[in-house]
């Protein structure tokens, strides 16, 4: 039966499996055709976007920034793959396959792990809402094999020109003396150094909004470390200190941080300037190849990285001792050959 409300809209009240749903709409046709549409969405079940989107417009809110980046990419390509097809009907065969598309593009094994999380939590959302009683992504595991991204130290050329750069930008010079992430130096303040006891407190990230610098606690204990302040960087930095020891390290002309904008356009007028061609981070996977050939304890060593498993540290230090062995390798068929 349809009722005409006091705003002249009309309404249509219809009950399915007990429970009543009510359909309105400015004449009889219209909402019979929501009627309509409404039972065949019941039938099929909710498409998967349906489910995905609606899980996006809950958590994007709760999301840091960094994190709303790496989630709506694999968000986008996990609803253009399934595209209209319900929730219910997909399988782990499924999600395999969508999986191994990324393979077989050759995507680093971090990004394929953040797409199965992202699936992961869509499907989670889907059973909370009541939407869904199983989640195929439990049973999805990726191959031990994966490729991962091998990151390469700085040359030791770019090395020696850093170490002799300081007065250029100081920012390669920290890096490659301490081992610290990007943010971490960017957001390393003169209140951070301790000159008398030689130590460098790190507390805090710089990440970007857009263009705009905003600081973050680091996400895990181990980020929160000190770090030992090497003397010749100790002496250089002394040249630099100023008065307000508020003030950012690596800063504006006002003492705060840097744009994004900004530090890359210094980065790259070093690169031009001095002729290196290394990325902040294999700067700092060369203060841990230093590090090694120091024999510094691994242990050690990943403290000061602020790595949270020493598997992450292991991993550096395997490529070290892989390449030492090369050497090694080298120089003994060498020594051996002009014994003959």
């Amino acid at each position: 039966m349809i009722k005409k409300r006091k705003d002249g809209r009309l309404l249509k009240t219809i009950s399915i499996n007990g429970k009543r749903y009510y359909f309105y709409g400015k004449t009889e046709r219209e909402i019979n055709k929501k009627i309509l549409e409404f039972k065949e969405k019941q039938e099929r079940g909710c498409l998967f976007e349906e489910i995905a989107w609606e899980w996006w417009d809950i958590t994007e809110p709760r999301l840091a920034y960094q994190t709303r980046s790496s989630y709506k990419t694999p968000l986008k390509r996990l609803c253009e793959f399934f595209k209209d097809k319900p929730i219910e009907e997909i399988k782990p065969k499924d999600i395999y396959s969508f999986l191994y598309d990324l393979i077989n593009k050759r995507y680093a094994q971090k990004t394929i792990s953040n797409h199965k999380i992202v699936c992961n939590k869509i499907f989670e959302h889907g059973i909370l809402t009541g939407k869904l009683e199983t989640n195929p992504c439990v049973s999805v595991k990726l191959p031990k094999d994966l490729q991962k991204t091998k990151r390469e130290s700085a040359t030791s050329t770019d090395e020696e020109i850093i170490l002799k750069s300081a007065h250029i930008w100081l920012f390669p010079f920290i890096a490659l003396l301490t081992g610290m992430r990007k943010g971490e130096i960017l957001a390393l303040q003169w209140k951070d150094i301790d000159f008398k006891n030689n130590i460098i407190y790190v507390t805090k990230s710089i990440y970007y909004e857009a263009n705009k610098p905003k600081i973050k606690k680091p996400k895990t204990e181990a980020g929160i470390r000190t770090i030992p302040l090497l003397q010749v960087l100790k002496e250089e930095l002394l040249k630099h200190k100023p008065k307000n020891t508020e003030h950012f390290i690596i800063c504006d002309e006002n003492g705060e941080p840097i744009s994004k904008k900004a530090f890359r356009y210094r980065y790259s007028k070093f690169q031009q300037s001095t002729g290196i061609s290394c990325t902040a981070h294999q700067i700092r996977h060369s203060f841990a190849t230093n590090a090694f050939e120091a024999n510094v304890p691994i242990k050690s060593v990943q403290e000061i990285l602020g790595h949270r498993q020493i598997s992450t540290t292991m991993d550096i230090y395997t490529d070290f001792r892989k390449r030492s062995f090369d050497e090694a390798t080298v120089l003994l068929n060498l020594n051996f050959k002009v014994k003959q």
